[in-house]
C-alpha cells in the first residue's frame, strides 16, 4: 500500500511539470539580475509575473485538479505488473479493477486541496524565484572562487 502511495504521490508531483514548463521559456542567454530592480533579468520578471498571476494560477489548479481526478481512477493493475516483470519483488498482484481511489477513499480531497492550495504555492514560488535572482551575483562569485579552488583538470570539466 505504502508503494501505491508513493507511486500516486510522484505521479502527482509530475502531472504540473509540464504545464508548469508552457508558462514561460526561459532564454538562457538572457540576462539576470537583481529582482525588483532596474536591472531585473526579464526572463525572470516574466516567470514572477506569470506565477504571481490570478488567473493563471486558477486555470493550473483547476488543470491539476482534473488531472488528480484522473489519476484516482487509472487502473493499477497494469502499473503492478510492469513492476512484477521488472523484477520488483514487492509487486504484488491486484486485480484489474483496482484504482487508487479503491485503494485509498480518503484520496478523494487530495484534488480539491490541490486546487486550494496550488495558487499560494505558485506565489511562494514566485517570491522565491525574486529570491533566487536577488542571490544571482552571490552564487556566480561562489562559483568563480570554487573554480580557481579547484584543481585546474576539474574546474575545466563540463
Amino acid at each position: 500500500m505504502r508503494q501505491i502511495s508513493l507511486a500516486f504521490a510522484a505521479a502527482a508531483l509530475a502531472v504540473p511539470v509540464p504545464a508548469l514548463a508552457q508558462i514561460e521559456s526561459v532564454d538562457p542567454d538572457e540576462s539576470y539580475a537583481v529582482a525588483g530592480t532596474a536591472e531585473t533579468g526579464p526572463a525572470t520578471d516574466r516567470l514572477v509575473e506569470k506565477l504571481s498571476d490570478p488567473v493563471v494560477q486558477e486555470q493550473l489548479a483547476t488543470t491539476v485538479s482534473v488531472l488528480s481526478e484522473v489519476l484516482l481512477d487509472l487502473p493499477l493493475a497494469p502499473l503492478a505488473d510492469a513492476l512484477a516483470e521488472a523484477g520488483v519483488e514487492s509487486a504484488d498482484r491486484i486485480p484489474n479493477d483496482t484504482t487508487l481511489r479503491k485503494l485509498a477513499p480518503q484520496a478523494d480531497r487530495v484534488p480539491g486541496e490541490i486546487a486550494d492550495k496550488l495558487p499560494q504555492m505558485m506565489g511562494a514560488m514566485a517570491s522565491m524565484a525574486k529570491g533566487m535572482e536577488a542571490m544571482m551575483p552571490a552564487l556566480k562569485d561562489m562559483a568563480t572562487q570554487m573554480k580557481k579552488a579547484l584543481p585546474a583538470d576539474m574546474a575545466t570539466r563540463d
